[in-house]
């Protein structure tokens, strides 16, 4: 088993080899020191372990830079260019709830200030399209359930409906 272990330290272990004895090695604490010692034999052995390993390692973190936080400049403008876009999105927003939720600033607005209507010189009466009577209430019978306006739930506006056409019929 040790044999194995140092020709995989070594490199000569190949194929489904090398996954077996990994697996093994995984599982193994007496495996996994001795890979350790294999190690540290062959770190001895090319020079790389000496007394003064201690020191070497001190003298090293001593030179590495130590960054406790990151820079202010960029983090403050980042934070002020967020709020600007958060207070962008919620107008926007606002804008948006505004014009699904009163369609008649919509509609007003653009009927009465329609410039290309008025370049034209179409009249604003021949803009409204005459039906009779009964295609315009089959119209809004049909439609009604669809109706922003309607303030009833439900059944109500059919009942409503048909109650006011059968009134009419009798007449």
């Amino acid at each position: 088993m040790k044999e194995k272990l140092s020709a995989l330290v070594d490199g000569e272990l190949e194929g489904d080899g090398v996954h077996a004895h990994l697996g093994r090695l995984r599982t193994d604490p007496e495996l996994r020191v001795a890979w350790d010692t294999y190690h540290l034999i062959g770190d001895a052995l090319r020079g790389h372990i000496s007394p003064e390993i201690a020191p070497r390692v001190i003298s090293r973190l001593r030179e590495e830079p130590t960054v406790l936080a990151p820079p202010r400049g960029r983090s403050a403008a980042k934070r002020i260019g967020w709020y600007g876009m958060y207070a962008a999105a919620s107008l926007a927003a606002v804008a948006v709830v505004a014009w699904t939720a009163f369609p008649g600033w919509r509609s007003d607005s653009q009927l009465a200030g329609n410039p290309g209507v008025a370049a034209a010189g179409v009249p604003e009466e021949s803009l409204v399209v005459s039906l009779p009577a009964s295609e315009v209430e089959n119209y809004l019978l049909a439609h009604q359930p669809y109706s922003h306006a309607s303030a009833m739930q439900g059944i109500a506006p059919y009942v409503r409906s048909v109650a006011e056409e059968r009134r009419v019929a009798g007449k």
